[in-house]
């Protein structure tokens, strides 16, 4: 199961720790306005299932979602992404390099810190994925429909909610991706892997 909404001051004090040098790109995807080499954005709907952006923005080819600077003076290198109404498929993507998560199969947690700025829809997906049909995804909506809006937080997704659902974690090309057919409205400011906190259980219970 995805553990319960925790409060971003995790989050601020990991940056803090990442202040001294360059973020690992093994554990950290986006952080701070930059993707770390060799992660990329990629933007996707019926126009175009592949776009890549830079952090700086853009927007998907039939414009079903976009990409922009969430212009935040707290976190200044957080991003806002938009879904415009329609009943096109569209999602936001990191991909670019290849990780093997296995070993942190059941003890590790993919995190989201974001904000949500609208109504939520009954469908947003995050997924992960390991190649052509090597995917799985879990739905979030219930979860950031329990978000305040407009307040920073952190969402947790223990790793083998994935794994249970039939990605390979040993060959990781896509860390993350979000994705929804509605009209949605958040901000993101870090994705990145974390440890489980003691007691947790993810998806399968490690006995």
């Amino acid at each position: 199961m995805l553990r319960s909404i925790y409060c971003l001051a995790l989050l601020v004090l990991a940056n803090l720790c990442f202040a001294q040098s360059s973020p690992n790109s093994n554990y950290v995807y986006f952080t701070q306005g930059q993707t770390p080499d060799p992660w990329h954005w990629v933007l996707a709907d019926p126009g175009n299932w592949w776009m890549p952006v830079e952090d700086t923005g853009g927007q998907s080819g039939k414009g079903k979602v976009s990409l922009a600077s969430a212009e935040d003076k707290d976190f200044p290198g957080a991003i806002s992404l938009k879904w415009k109404k329609s009943d096109d498929w569209g999602s936001v993507t990191l991909s670019g390099g290849m990780l093997d998560l296995s070993k942190f199969e059941h003890a590790a947690e993919l995190v989201i810190a974001l904000r949500v700025n609208s109504k939520v829809p009954s469908t947003v997906n995050v997924k992960m994925a390991c190649g052509e049909g090597c995917e799985a995804e879990v739905n979030v909506a219930d979860n950031l429909k329990n978000m305040k809006r407009g307040q920073w937080m952190a969402l947790p997704i223990a790793l083998d909610c994935f794994s249970a659902s039939g990605v390979d974690l040993s060959k990781i090309n896509w860390p993350f991706s979000i994705g929804t057919a509605g009209k949605l409205e958040l901000d993101i400011v870090e994705v990145s892997l974390a440890p489980m906190a003691e007691g947790e259980e993810g998806c399968v219970p490690n006995s």
